[in-house]
């Protein structure tokens, strides 16, 4: 059995679930407008410039829980999975996932975005297998505090081996990805593949020889 491992936000997805999740809270009416979207530009920019502080950043999204509590703050992420993030899901991700299961291959999402998050989109595609950041829980309200390994950068490589030691062996893997800041987990795999990727990911891929495509078209 081969492994084919994608990534999640402009990869399966054409956009960004985190940034989603905010533009979406603004919508609702429950953050102040103007400063949440001055400090989710902020985190997206630092996120493409491979400097985001991921710890930082998930203490500042799950400030939600601490405000209004767990149960209603799921509440709005699961009108968000039902309402929005449908319209994200890149035209040619549904063909590409029948593709490898048609294979009889193992599917497998690694995300930097949270699994309170990123836990619902995946099971929606029909995915059964998601590593992403995974949060502390104490007397059933999220902390916003990461537990184990940070799947952001080099934490993916780190994850996906913990992952693979309780695993049969794949004949091989692939890796779909958008972002430089998965330069570590593409360099490790078998089959490497840009998927849209941004500038400084398409320059090293066209040194490299890996191939690029698009999802979205």
């Amino acid at each position: 059995m081969k492994l084919a491992i994608f990534d999640l936000d402009h990869t399966l997805l054409h956009d960004d679930s985190d940034r989603g999740w905010n533009d979406f809270l603004v919508t609702l009416g429950v953050v102040d407008p103007e400063e949440h979207k001055a400090n989710n530009a902020r985190w997206y920019h630092e996120y493409a410039n491979g400097t985001l502080n991921i710890r930082d950043y998930n203490r500042w999204a799950f400030r939600l829980h601490r405000e209004f509590g767990t149960a209603q703050v799921t509440q709005w992420r699961d009108q968000y999975v039902s309402e929005v993030t449908p319209t994200m899901v890149a035209k040619q991700t549904p063909a590409v996932l029948d593709g490898h299961r048609k294979n009889g291959d193992e599917i497998l999402v690694i995300t930097a975005t949270s699994l309170f998050i990123a836990g619902p989109i995946v099971k929606s595609l029909g995915i059964e297998h998601c590593l992403g950041l995974d949060n502390e829980v104490i007397d059933g309200e999220y902390t916003g505090e990461v537990i184990g390994i940070p799947t952001f950068q080099g934490g993916k490589v780190d994850a996906l081996n913990a992952w693979l030691n309780d695993r049969p062996a794949y004949e091989s893997t692939t890796f779909y990805s958008d972002s430089h800041n998965d330069l570590p987990l593409l360099q490790q795999v078998d089959h490497p593949v840009v998927v849209d990727g941004d500038e400084r990911l398409l320059a090293h891929a066209k040194q490299h020889g890996w191939p690029s495509t698009s999802f979205r078209d």
